[in-house]
């Protein structure tokens, strides 16, 4: 069997399969997933080869740098249609509660509280550094969050309900998970909407606080 080195994990998924120049011509999946071509492998070596005498106890200095790669962001082709627009429906505004949370029952572990909001698309603003949601505690009369979309007890789901009008609805979700203390919440929507002419503005939504025991 001819070895293969999977350097998704730390790589963080950038390199992929890093294989022999004999696997990369058979082009199995291994072969076929070392993305740089048949030379990767040496390439590995040479670098790391050249990194070695910094892990010494005794070395001093840093190894230097690589220049960046080419900046290839601006040159990328997009086939996906732009948001026209979001409206809201009459005697509604974007992030107003229309399913709210239950402030009479009292939730606890298992079970999944929601709350549907009045929403806009959420390709207006992909927020890869902040969140489409929260949930928040109340702490010491402050509330504080404790998930967010990162988290996999969370869900947030977009549905567009009017195509022609620009009507669309957000439903955020959170299953409560062993553990979790006790206290007062609340569950938060985090948007923005773009008009037919203007700017795309942000916006959000509040449900009422509710109770997990």
């Amino acid at each position: 069997m001819m070895p293969t080195w999977s350097s998704r994990a730390p790589q963080n998924a950038y390199s992929h399969y890093v294989t022999t120049r004999e696997e990369y011509g058979v082009q199995r999946y291994e072969g076929a997933s070392t993305i740089f071509g048949p030379y990767t492998l040496e390439a590995f070596i040479d670098k790391y080869t050249s990194l070695v005498p910094y892990l010494a106890n005794t070395a001093t200095g840093t190894p230097a740098s690589d220049p960046p790669p080419a900046e290839q962001t601006s040159k990328a082709i997009s086939l996906q249609t732009a948001v026209v627009f979001d409206a809201e429906p009459i005697g509604q505004r974007f992030g107003n509660v229309l399913t709210d949370v239950s402030t009479t029952a009292t939730y606890r572990a298992g079970q999944t509280v929601a709350a549907q909001f009045v929403g806009a698309n959420p390709r207006n603003n992909l927020r890869l550094e902040g969140t489409f949601l929260s949930v928040d505690r109340l702490v010491n009369g402050q509330w504080v969050v404790v998930r967010s979309d990162s988290h996999p007890s969370t869900i947030y789901e977009w549905v567009r309900t009017n195509l022609i009008l620009g009507f669309s609805t957000v439903t955020v979700s959170w299953t409560i998970e062993s553990g979790a203390p006790a206290g007062t919440y609340r569950l938060r929507y985090y948007g923005d909407s773009k008009p037919l002419i203007g700017s795309i503005s942000s916006f959000t939504g509040t449900s009422s606080s509710f109770t997990v025991a």
